[in-house]
This record gives C-alpha cells, structure tokens and sequence, in this order.
C-alpha cells in the first residue's frame, strides 16, 4: 500500500508543480501588462516595477494554490485513467474509493503545511510590495473627501487621506472623557510615525475643558500616541495582507473597543478553513475522472474541473457574504458552504461512479 501511496503522490505532485507553473507564469504575466501603465510615475522605475512583481510571487502561489491542485489532478490521474492504471488497480482488489481516499488525504495534508508556510510569509512579502510601490508613486490607500473614521478607546479619528500606516493627512482628533464629554479637537495637517513616535505638522488645537475655551498651534509637535496602528491595518489590508495571529489581534482589539468584529471573524474562519476547501474543489472534480466520463479527451475534463473551480469559487465568495447580510455568524457561514459543496460532491460520486469504477 505504501508504494502505491507514493506513485500516485509522485504521479499528482508532478501534474501540480507543472499547472502550478503555468498559473503563476499567467499570473506574472498580467500582473506585469497591468504594472507598466505605473512605469515612470514618480520614483516607479522598471528595477522598482521588478520587485514589486518579485515580491508578489508569495501572494500570487497562494492565489493559485487550489486551482493548481485542481487542474494538476485532472491532468495526473486524468491521463492515468486513459490509460487504465486504475483498471489494473480495480483488478488487484484496490477500490476507486480508496484510491480517492489516499489522494484527498494527500492534498490535506500538504495543503495544511502550504497554508502553514503561507500565513507566515505571504504577508510579509506582499505589505513590503505594496509599501514600495505606494511610496514610489506616492500613491493614496484611501482617500476620501469625508474622511475614515475610527475609534480608539475614547477617542474619535477622522482622516482624509492614508498613505500607509505611517503616513496620514487631513486628520482630526475627537477627544472625550469617560462621561463622553467632549474634551478637544485636534487638526493636524500631516503625521509619520517614526522610531515608534508621531511626528505631526500644522497642529491645532481646541481645549473644551478649560474656561474659557483655549487654542494652540503648533508648526511641528511629537507625540507618542496617536492612533493605533492596527486600527489603520483593519481598514486598509486585504485579507491576503493579514496572517491568521494579525487577523486573531484585530479581532481581540475590535471587541475590546466594542466595535463589530463580522468581516474579521469571516476572514479568520476563510483561513482556517482553507485546507478543506481545497479538498473539497478536488472531490468535486474527482468523479468526472473515475465516473462514466473517463474515456472523454483530456482537455474536456481539464475544462470540466476548472469550470467546477471557478463554480466553487464563486458561490463560496457569495454564500458566507449573505450570510452576514442575514445575520449568521460567519463560523456558520463557513460551514455550511463547504457542507454544502460535501454533499454535492457525494452526489456526484454515486451518480457518476455507479456506472463507471466502483
């Protein structure tokens, strides 16, 4: 049994490192025909649109990850059943369910150590990029006329304009006592954290509590808190940005600042469940392999299994973003979207496998 574990290993490995290559070299492609328009903009150089590329590479191996699994599979164990590997295995008394078996625990376990490895370094990578080419066409995270709004402990921030973490303009400063009365306002111009200060210019400022009612203004002032930097990385990251522990912190910090923690919940299940969508993708297309339409031509079930990918994509973006809507928790958001996929993949299995390899 162990020899047979790792031919079929050997076999899929070699058909995902093959689809994983081409995807990522699409990947790279576009990701590069969409860089060049920024060519030139500011500081963005050619050397600076290569490194940024470089260090997308992380991001765009996660993004590619399952479709590579998905269409790896269907190319390995597609060309095995053309050539009645399986037939054979049939005859040496190995039935098609343990053989699915054997795969789908494979592709679990190696996509628990990929995700692993992933949430370690994929944010890394992918912040620095973005923070390179942000600062290299000083590009604008957010801006908006109104302003963002946080809220930080008693505190209320309003900014115009973030650029990273570090760097923010058009701020202003709701201060309130644990009455919620409002002490001061605080407009500053402009603020770059450095060295674990804030360094702020154009400060003014309105003190409530005095009698009468002061001001101040300062050119230039420091200041050793501000706002939360973490509060800053809530609203600007993607998902893909954040690690597991980052995505546990925001969430900590959003309950103990009673704000509403639903997105990063999501987020965090989407990441824990990950490895088990990914089975799932492959369970679905497995049937169309080993059921009835093992003697079609390779490129109708390659296209057969990426239609399913895209299928299963698609619908489990959708599902857990209405559920939020209708005020499930995301746990179960999560949850019964892959249950759902489980049972549809089942379906498939009986109704395709019945008349095939059994």
């Amino acid at each position: 049994m162990k020899i047979l574990q790792l031919y079929l290993f050997k076999r899929f490995i070699y058909g995902f490192l093959i689809s994983l290559a081409v995807l990522l070299s699409i990947e790279i492609f576009f990701s590069f025909t969409a860089e060049i328009k920024n060519l030139n903009t500011g500081n963005y150089s050619f050397f600076k649109l290569l490194q940024y590329i470089l260090l997308n590479i992380p991001r765009s191996i996660n993004i590619m990850f399952p479709y590579a699994i998905l269409i790896g599979a269907m190319l390995s164990l597609g060309a095995m059943a053309s050539d009645f590997e399986f037939v054979s295995m049939q005859a040496a008394g190995i039935s098609v369910s343990k053989i699915m078996f054997i795969i789908l625990s494979q592709v679990f376990a190696l996509s628990i150590i990929f995700y692993l490895i992933s949430d370690f370094i994929v944010p890394k990578f992918t912040i620095k990029a973005e923070q390179n080419k942000n600062f290299s066409i000083n590009k604008k995270i957010i801006f908006q006329r109104n302003g963002v709004w946080f809220k930080d402990a008693n505190t209320f921030i309003k900014i115009r304009e973030i650029y990273s973490e570090s760097n923010l303009k058009g701020i202003i400063v709701y201060n309130y006592n644990e009455e919620n009365q409002l002490q001061s306002i605080s407009s500053i111009a402009e603020a770059d954290a450095i060295n674990g200060k804030w360094n702020l210019k154009g400060v003014s400022e309105t003190f409530f509590f005095t009698n009468p009612i002061s001001q101040k203004y300062h050119k230039e002032q420091v200041r050793d808190e501000l706002i939360n930097k973490q509060l800053i990385s809530i609203k600007t990251q993607n998902s893909l940005n954040l690690s597991l522990s980052d995505v546990s912190k925001n969430i900590k910090y959003l309950g103990n600042n009673n704000l509403d923690t639903t997105i990063q919940t999501k987020i965090f299940w989407e990441k824990i469940f990950q490895p088990v969508s990914t089975v799932i993708m492959l369970f679905l297309a497995m049937p169309f392999i080993f059921g009835r339409y093992r003697q079609n031509n390779l490129s109708k079930r390659v296209m057969i299994g990426v239609l399913i990918g895209i299928s299963f994509f698609i619908i489990s973006s959708i599902l857990p973003n209405i559920g939020i809507v209708l005020g499930i928790y995301p746990f179960f958001n999560i949850f019964l979207t892959n249950a759902l996929f489980i049972v549809i993949g089942y379906y498939l299995y009986m109704h395709q496998l019945e008349t095939g390899l059994r």
